[in-house]
């Protein structure tokens, strides 16, 4: 016999094949069904570790594969300029000035690419290890190589507010999946390019359907799961996030070849042409869009594991609640004073965590040597200090489970960017000789991981659910900016040494006020549209006032109502 549910929906005994069969999906409330399979349901567990194994393994852990390869096959090797000469007098006629360049008996210079019959001879020991090597990007060419990597951002920069649009009026599942698998085709294809601007034209498409699925992979995430076990969903980004991090590096060891490397870490992506059965719709998505149908399947499924029986009377949203879909745009966000603020300040606080975090890891690769962190022998290690950039990041993730799990979204976001200001400014203000150098910029980089994982929560749980993708992807808009932005930080270096640190420790501290303006969110239902939306301090009181204004004109018509009947 089935079980009855006891948590959420309330369920009565003698009432539970009734509750199965003759319920109504309409008005649903999605966190009241939820809840109602409990926190650690067999439905959402089995979801759950769907999604941490394969949705987020693929959005975090390929992601981050994707990124992080260029860091191996965007390097050139040593190398020196070449002249094939048939005659010794002839090649006698140049003298080399350095690996670029080439002067003659007249002392002219000439580009290496500029003489006849010269060509870069690559000291490597498998021919094509790197980009540069294979297309001769080096000298005057080398800053093509770096352009892979930027221009990968800049595509899902581009697509992924379009993308996110489409998730809130379209659904999660095919437009998570649909660039997904763009992604996918698109890396393979990077592996085997022949030419480098066909390699650029294909990165370009993987950062658009990595980015945007990505994005929409960890919406689809949070609503996919009981309010309660979202403080455990950071974690499993971050392992996952190192995870891929650290797979390039092993793969690295066994595949001296650029294109071998690249297919290898693009190959078990063909796995995702199962999701397609695997990925359930949002039901948060599906409650607002009221698809009765769907929902219906839904739950019949989740009941059938779960092995228990809701009562769908007890899951309803308020009685007043409309029966028509919502739909909304990015210009109703803009014309709701209240959204759109929040979505500036989060904007502001993303494109400044996105630009500090790959700033620190730029700084902290430096450093990582340059400072003697690490021992004779390991420094000589050219992956250490790459596996070690990886795995700093764990203790990060696992103090922020703890610290979500028994404080609010926004105390945690605040305190960490306010530490994570104060740590930068400390380090400006006390440099210290050789180690202690390096304290204060790994624990403003250990803040950031935290806000990494936090804020990220709060933006999912706090934005309405007939937007939450839309802005959501507005906001990774502004973030990706940031991390195209982020490498040229170090120019300010020029106007002063410390600029860069400087400017990440106010933007935080700036950022952390500013976080206090959301609302709080931690243990609450995710709000469905505008009317359910929390503003936060700023805006209470004119949400109080509408409230009590509303209050009145129904008792209003209520009043004239009654009249009406008495005559």
């Amino acid at each position: 016999m089935k079980k009855e549910s006891l948590v959420g929906c309330k369920t009565d005994q003698n009432l539970a094949m009734e509750c199965s069969a003759n319920n109504s999906v309409e008005n649903l409330d999605a966190e009241e069904v939820m809840r109602a399979f409990g926190k650690y349901g067999k439905y959402q567990a089995s979801f759950l570790k769907m999604i941490a194994h394969f949705l987020i393994n693929l959005t975090a852990f390929f992601h981050s594969a994707e990124v992080l390869v260029m860091s191996f096959i965007a390097v050139a090797p040593d190398f020196a300029c070449h002249i094939e000469q048939s005659s010794v007098s002839v090649e006698s006629k140049y003298i080399e000035l350095n690996k670029c360049t080439m002067v003659d008996q007249n002392n002219q210079s000439y580009a290496c690419k500029d003489i006849p019959n010269a060509t870069y001879s690559f000291n490597e020991s498998t021919r094509y290890s790197t980009l540069n090597s294979e297309f001769d990007l080096v000298c005057r060419d080398e800053h093509w190589a770096q352009h892979a990597s930027s221009i990968y951002m800049f595509g899902g920069m581009i697509v992924t507010p379009f993308l996110t649009q489409l998730s809130d009026l379209y659904g999660r599942k095919y437009t998570f999946l649909v660039p997904l698998w763009l992604s996918v085709a698109a890396n393979l294809a990077c592996a085997v390019a022949p030419t480098y601007g066909l390699f650029l034209f294909f990165r370009l498409l993987a950062g658009t359907g990595m980015t945007g699925s990505a994005t929409i992979g960890w919406v689809l995430c949070c609503e996919s799961v009981a309010i309660g076990f979202r403080s455990l969903i950071p974690f499993v980004v971050t392992f996952t996030w190192v995870l891929g991090i650290m797979m390039v590096g092993v793969l690295r060891m066994w595949f001296k070849s650029w294109r071998l490397l690249y297919f290898a870490i693009s190959i078990p992506g063909l796995i995702t042409i199962f999701y397609y059965w695997w990925i359930p719709e949002s039901l948060h998505w599906m409650v607002n869009q009221k698809k009765h149908a769907q929902i219906q399947k839904y739950i019949k499924k989740a009941s059938k594991i779960n092995n228990v029986q809701i009562s769908l009377a007890n899951c309803k949203a308020n009685a007043n609640g409309s029966t028509e879909k919502t739909t909304r745009t990015l210009l109703d966000m803009i014309r709701n004073k209240q959204i759109l603020y929040h979505l500036t300040v989060h904007c502001f606080l993303t494109f400044n965590q996105v630009s500090s975090r790959l700033y620190f890891r730029i700084v902290m690769n430096i450093a990582y040597w340059g400072l003697a962190l690490l021992s004779t022998q390991l420094s000589e290690d050219s992956y250490t200090g790459y596996f070690l950039s990886g795995f700093c990041e764990i203790p990060a993730g696992l103090l922020a489970v703890a610290l979500m799990v028994k404080f609010g979204r926004r105390t945690i976001t605040f305190w960490s960017l306010f530490l994570q200001g104060a740590s930068m400014g400390l380090a400006i203000l006390y440099p210290g000789p050789g180690k202690i150098e390096m304290i204060f910029p790994i624990a403003a980089k250990l803040f950031n991981s935290i806000t990494w994982a936090s804020q990220p929560i709060l933006l999912a749980e706090m934005s309405p659910t007939s937007i939450r993708n839309t802005f959501y992807g507005v906001v990774q808009f502004f973030g990706e900016s940031g991390s195209v932005l982020a490498p040229y930080l170090g120019l300010l270096a020029e106007i002063n040494p410390v600029a860069p640190q400087t400017a990440i420790a106010v933007l935080s501290v700036i950022s952390a006020i500013l976080s206090l303006t959301s609302p709080e969110t931690k243990d609450k239902p995710m709000p469905e549209d505008f009317d359910q939306f929390d503003p936060g301090f700023l805006f209470s009181h004119k949400k109080k006032q509408r409230a009590v204004k509303d209050a009145r004109s129904e008792t209003k018509l209520q009043k004239e109502k009654e009249v009406s009947n008495l005559q």
